[in-house]
């Protein structure tokens, strides 16, 4: 059922969205200039854009914002540096449309590009968009309705990825936290939603922003982790919407930095990154926060590079071993390791203990292709028979092929 409602929906994206979104954008335009900006900025969205040589996509990324129908809108790009013709194309869009506002400035990366333009903004709502990526339709008129009638802080929506021109879902652990819309949610209530760290999902009050002294750590990559911890964690309350509202752009040749899972300043970036957002949830949200946050952490983000061990080059296996190390330091009680799948804890094993002949062996036999594999019981425990189950010659420990709560459902559903 869902399946097909996806697909008619998408179906009438591609028939009416190409009549009904220069529609939009023109009546946009056109109220856009009748209308001053008032100064309390009261029902404005400031968008923030940072671009860096994205000039095949920002014109996607500008016309999918301008075509909205919550048109109540300041654009402001901050050209990174760019050295193809993004700034050039950013210009044009600024001249037809007085929403679009450009500021130029040195390289300096997103994280500065973002906190130069952050002073700028007007609004009464401030959000984030890379130049990639694209807006969904409708996306800040439910953003906005969910805000206006409960009054949080802040609401944070799910995504979708686009690869070409083609919408896939995101991660299951990302449907899961956005599976039905709540409302006035707080980390304690519903801790599972600190899986959803990206910024570009999430619409603040700009009172919220500043009054929390929220910016972005300009040094290393995937900061958006550290901002949405501290926000979750300072938050009076927030909405989670379940509608996607953002498509993702995985380009093609896997240039972006959150591709980049080989890399080995890139999986030092990530460590780095994950223990400071640990830090501000233990300090800002408790211990409990901080221990889920770290068994998501060792689930999903370091299990997604984890995939790629074959694939490391020497410098980016050393980084990817001592993370692991500092990161399992953190666990001081056996049960939050029950919490992660099986299938990563045996090949954290086998990093950590610098094997790396069996890691490789173990990505080659399917150790990742968990339902490829048997569950079997042990004094009433369950575990997964991976690659190295009862082999004493790998020194794998048993508890490492426990099975997590989400592999028995993976397996329940199989049957």
């Amino acid at each position: 059922m869902r399946s097909a409602v996806r697909t008619s929906v998408a179906f009438a994206r591609r028939v009416i969205g190409p009549v009904v979104q220069p529609l939009r954008r023109a009546l946009g335009n056109s109220r856009a200039r009748l209308e001053r900006f008032p100064a309390h900025g009261r029902g404005y969205i400031s968008v923030i854009i940072p671009v860096f040589d994205v000039e095949q996509y920002i014109d996607a990324c500008l016309d999918s914002l301008l075509s909205q129908d919550h048109w109540r809108l300041e654009i402001i790009v901050v050209d990174d540096g760019s050295t193809d013709a993004t700034c050039r194309r950013v210009r044009r869009w600024a001249r037809r449309d007085p929403r679009v506002r450009l500021l130029v400035a040195p390289h300096g990366g997103p994280n500065a590009a973002r906190n130069l333009a952050i002073p700028h903004a007007r609004g009464e709502f401030l959000t984030f968009l890379d130049g990639d990526d694209v807006l969904l339709a409708g996306a800040y008129r439910d953003m906005g309705r969910l805000l206006a009638r409960t009054g949080s802080d802040f609401v944070v929506a799910g995504y979708d990825r686009l690869i070409g021109e083609e919408r896939t879902p995101a991660a299951f652990w990302i449907r899961d936290a956005h599976a039905v819309t709540r409302e006035r949610v707080t980390l304690t209530s519903f801790p599972q939603i600190m899986v959803n760290s990206v910024q570009w999902s999430k619409l603040y009050r700009r009172e919220f922003w500043l009054g929390a002294d929220l910016s972005f750590p300009v040094t290393g990559h995937y900061q958006d982790q550290v901002v949405s911890a501290h926000a979750y964690s300072r938050a009076r309350a927030f909405d989670i919407l379940s509608r996607p509202t953002v498509a993702w752009r995985i380009r093609e040749d896997g240039s972006s930095m959150t591709q980049r899972f080989r890399e080995g300043q890139s999986i030092q970036d990530r460590f780095d990154t994950s223990h400071r957002a640990l830090d501000v949830y233990r300090a800002h949200a408790g211990e409990a926060a901080a221990r889920q946050r770290l068994v998501q952490y060792l689930s999903n983000d370091i299990a997604q590079m984890a995939l790629h061990v074959e694939s490391l080059d020497a410098d980016g296996w050393v980084r990817m071993r001592a993370g692991l190390m500092t990161l399992a330091d953190r666990i001081s009680e056996s049960s939050l390791w029950d919490e992660v799948p099986a299938e990563f804890k045996v090949v954290y094993d086998l990093i950590v203990r610098d094997d790396r002949a069996r890691a490789e062996e173990y990505a080659r036999r399917g150790g990742f292709d968990l339902l490829q594999h048997r569950l079997e019981y042990r004094d009433g425990c369950p575990y997964v028979a991976l690659p190295f189950w009862e082999d004493a010659e790998a020194h794998v420990p048993i508890e490492r092929f426990r099975a997590a709560p989400r592999e028995l459902r993976a397996f329940a559903d199989a049957a």
